[in-house]
């Protein structure tokens, strides 16, 4: 039999793998929005919604050591390994999250720099 204090860890855990999860799932959309809106040359509010969540992310996993607060929550509530993305992603995919995910990113900064010089230029020879 469970104990109250085992059943509300168990809570706990359940509810930051939930926002852990909510979180990673925002920003991965983002990512992936940053991309798609550089290659198709969108520029709007979406664009700069999208990239100021990525880049607040990016924020305070950096200033964090790497690492995501949640993380360590997790691990004092009982879990193994706090990472969310060991809880749906194959584990090759979950350890080098940060380097695909980095090199999306880059990805998508170089194909909107295009688009931002391709809309200068279109400017310029109409002017």
């Amino acid at each position: 039999m469970q104990t109250p204090r085992t059943i509300s860890r168990r809570i706990g855990l359940a509810s930051i793998r939930t926002v852990h999860t909510a979180i990673f799932s925002v920003v991965l959309a983002c990512i992936g929005w940053l991309v798609g809106t550089g290659a198709t040359g969108r520029r709007d509010r979406t664009v700069v919604l999208a990239a100021g969540i990525v880049s607040a992310e990016s924020l305070v996993w950096l200033a964090n050591d790497r690492i995501c607060p949640l993380t360590p929550l997790a691990e004092r509530l009982g879990a193994e390994r706090g990472s969310v993305s060991d809880i749906f992603l194959p584990d090759l995919l979950a350890r080098t999250l940060p380097i695909w995910s980095s090199a999306l990113l880059f990805v998508a900064a170089l194909l909107h720099v295009r688009s931002g010089l391709r809309a200068r230029a279109g400017h310029a020879t109409r002017g």
